[in-house]
């Protein structure tokens, strides 16, 4: 059926019915396995080297304790031990290991699942085209796909967001040591990152450069509700990184939606 929806609108959750309803079927299942299997393979091997580091530096500061001659030439973590041999004692015992190790492991765990949500968001962006093709040939075939924005342009404006991530990330890092104001300090930098990366994205496949411009502006508050859902699912352990091609899914039906309302064009409705 074709309606004429130059002013349409949509809500949140007709937007997620659609997503999910093509989420499910077996070509998006299959697909979404890839962002899932690659993120997985590097972020928790990184968090595996981390850890054996870690563990190493523990390992050096008891070995300094009990031999400080043998240990001197190692490195400073060493002449450390030898100068405060209680320190290193306290250090290298098993109690501070379990602690330590308990520690790390739910920290860097939290971490891990914020940045392999990050990860998964760049990985995904190699099967975005394919994705969101697929979404118009299934619902919105009288819309254009545009497209043009240059890679040049796109290049310098990633950089600059990564930049501006790493500047807000250091910035927040004081308050990680406040009670609940933490909770937003640890994830203001990544969901902005998550919502630059994945809006980007999926409106580049759809919008030239004006009207991206012109989306961002009318329609910034309708994308920031419906990436901050997004992102909250994203902080469930395997959602993050299994549900990249959902989430893609998602913007996708609401940037054709919206390009609906910029050009005032017909939708056909499948």
């Amino acid at each position: 059926m074709t309606t004429n929806r130059p002013n349409s609108g949509y809500t949140e959750g007709a937007l997620f019915t659609k997503a999910v309803s093509d989420f499910f079927t077996t070509k998006f299942l299959v697909l979404s396995t890839a962002p899932f299997i690659i993120t997985m393979v590097l972020a928790f091997g990184f968090l595996y080297y981390l850890s054996g580091e870690f563990f190493d530096m523990l390992s050096v500061a008891a070995q300094a304790a009990q031999n400080p001659d043998a240990a001197q030439a190692q490195n400073e973590l060493a002449q450390f031990a030898k100068e405060y041999p209680i320190m290193a004692t306290i250090l290298g015992s098993f109690i501070f290991k379990a602690v330590a190790g308990a520690l790390f492991y739910i920290v860097g765990g939290g971490f891990a699942v914020l940045v392999s949500v990050i990860l998964a968001v760049v990985i995904v962006g190699f099967f975005t085209p394919y994705i969101v093709a697929e979404i118009q040939r299934r619902h919105y075939p009288d819309i254009e796909r545009k497209a043009t924005v240059p890679m040049w342009d796109y290049i310098l404006f990633m950089l600059g967001r990564f930049a501006l991530f790493l500047l807000f990330f250091f910035v927040s890092l004081p308050f990680y040591f406040i009670p609940l104001v933490n909770l937003v300090a640890v994830n203001a930098p990544f969901y902005y990152l998550f919502h630059t990366l994945l809006t980007r994205d999926v409106a580049g496949e759809i919008f030239d450069k004006e009207e991206m411009q012109s989306l961002f502006k009318k329609a910034k508050w309708r994308i920031v509700t419906t990436t901050f859902i997004l992102y909250l699912l994203s902080l469930i352990p395997g959602v993050g990184v299994l549900g990249q091609v959902f989430f893609v899914i998602v913007l996708a039906h609401q940037f054709f939606q919206e390009a609906s309302r910029l050009r005032g064009s017909r939708v056909t409705v499948a």
